[in-house]
């Protein structure tokens, strides 16, 4: 399913705090003492802890807010897996700590698929292997997808194109942590738009229709930022390419240790 080009008002992803912080004294997701257990052991006992002392009274407010703006009770949804195809409960954990905040509810019908973990490989992988979804959707209540973490906002930005395809809305985002800890733009914004217009021309919604199977409108701002780093289309293409193989190679040891 192609990437669904972002609305110019598409809200920042709201997060909550830091994942990592070199200092001992911050608040962050991964040096919380429960967070191994939420993350790598499926304990949703602890994942709840994690999130309600990470969570701050700003992020509510924000998501209050989305709420009056379209005078419907949302509905939230984490790109979560099949139980038995992934350990980490804090996606899940969250949007479940929010719905029991918000008084909203958490819509269950949609699986990720994992054939493999992106967590720990870098942002090449996650450009050029995409999130893919199956499920049915609700198409009268608008959405608000929630994540652990964001870090070039693909799934997020997936999870959204499946949702808008099946005839549903997204009216907002929010992750537990980010790298800095503040909010993220997730939408692709003009002047970034004109940026990789300017740097690789007209052929660029043909490169990526070909290399990545959707238009450049599609990126992500975290990705199109890795996009204009590159120096040209032949090493735009290099970093492409080793991604999708470093994708594929994780990929074959999941299966190979089925």
């Amino acid at each position: 399913m192609d990437r669904v080009p972002w609305e110019g008002d598409f809200p920042d992803v709201f997060v909550n705090c830091k994942w990592k912080a070199t200092d001992p004294k911050s608040v962050c997701l991964s040096s919380h003492g429960l967070y191994s257990a939420a993350k790598g052991q499926r304990d949703t006992d602890a994942a709840l802890k994690v999130i309600d002392d990470l969570v701050v009274e700003d992020t509510i407010k924000k998501l209050r807010a989305l709420e009056m703006k379209t005078g419907i009770k949302p509905k939230l949804i984490a790109p979560a897996a099949q139980i038995g195809e992934s350990n980490n409960a804090l996606a899940v954990g969250y949007a479940n700590w929010l719905a029991h905040e918000l008084d909203w509810e958490v819509d269950e019908s949609i699986f990720q698929m994992k054939d493999f973990s992106k967590d720990k490989l870098d942002r090449w992988v996650r450009i050029a292997h995409r999130s893919t979804f199956y499920g049915e959707i609700d198409k009268k209540t608008p959405y608000v997808i929630v994540d652990d973490v964001i870090t070039q906002g693909g799934t997020m930005a997936d999870l959204r194109s499946f949702i808008l395809g099946k005839g549903g809305r997204v009216i907002g985002m929010s992750a537990i942590a980010s790298r800095e800890g503040n909010d993220v733009q997730i939408r692709l914004d003009a002047d970034t738009q004109t940026k990789l217009e300017k740097m690789y021309g007209g052929d660029l919604a043909k490169f990526c229709g070909e290399h990545l199977g959707f238009h450049y409108r599609g990126f992500t701002c975290p990705e199109a930022a890795g996009v204009l780093s590159c120096a040209s289309y032949v090493q735009l293409r290099e970093k492409i390419v080793r991604g999708r193989n470093a994708g594929n190679a994780s990929r074959g040891k999941k299966q190979a240790t089925r």
